[in-house]
Parts: C-alpha cells; sequence; structure tokens
C-alpha cells in the first residue's frame, strides 16, 4: 500500500495540472477577447479610412467641376469631359451631380 506522502504527492501534480487546464482556459478566453476587440478597432479604422478617401474624393470632384466652370465651361462640357475618366459617368450620381453643384456659384476667371 502506498504511503501518505506519495498519495499526497499524486493528488498535488493532478491539482496542479487542473490549476494549470484552468489557467490555460482563461488565458485562451482573454486573448480571444483581446482578439476580437482587435478586429473591432481595425473594423472602425477601416470604416473611418472610407469615409475619409470619399470626403476627399468628393472634394476633387467638386474642385474639378468648379475649376473647368470657371473656365468658361458650361455643365454639359464639363459633364462630357468628367465622364472620360474611369468610372466618371458613374460619380456624378454619388458624389455630386454637375448641376446642383454649380447651381449658386458664380464663374470666376482665372487669375493669371
Amino acid at each position: 500500500m502506498a504511503d501518505t506522502w506519495t498519495i499526497v504527492a499524486a493528488a498535488s501534480g493532478i491539482f496542479g495540472n487542473i490549476t494549470a487546464i484552468a489557467v490555460s482556459i482563461a488565458s485562451i478566453r482573454r486573448a480571444d477577447a483581446a482578439l476580437v476587440q482587435a478586429r473591432d478597432i481595425a473594423t472602425q479604422h477601416l470604416a473611418a479610412e472610407g469615409d475619409y478617401t470619399g470626403a476627399a474624393t468628393n472634394i476633387a470632384w467638386r474642385e474639378q467641376i468648379i475649376n473647368l466652370h470657371d473656365r468658361g465651361l458650361d455643365p454639359d462640357q464639363i459633364r462630357r469631359i468628367m465622364h472620360l475618366e474611369t468610372g466618371g459617368d458613374t460619380w456624378e450620381d454619388s458624389v455630386g451631380r454637375i448641376d446642383d453643384i454649380l447651381r449658386d456659384i458664380p464663374r470666376q476667371p482665372p487669375a493669371h
């Protein structure tokens, strides 16, 4: 029959292994939560970057239209030019109708 110390050593070993398993499970859960949080932050960052890029595109579109308007072109002439760009024929619906952009803008000749 095993002596008392052998039983205590075996019980300690089993208890140590159970504790290690519990700590590992807790660590995995924390790591998983951290990965979920990192994914959420990355998603928010990409959305914010998309908003910034979209705003920059809108501003550039409007600047080009106003510059062409200041050169004396009418909305139909500007539309023909802007639609020559790759995807330009679909941009007007998403970033601003040329007629609406120019509605209240007086023509200003370019500075020399």
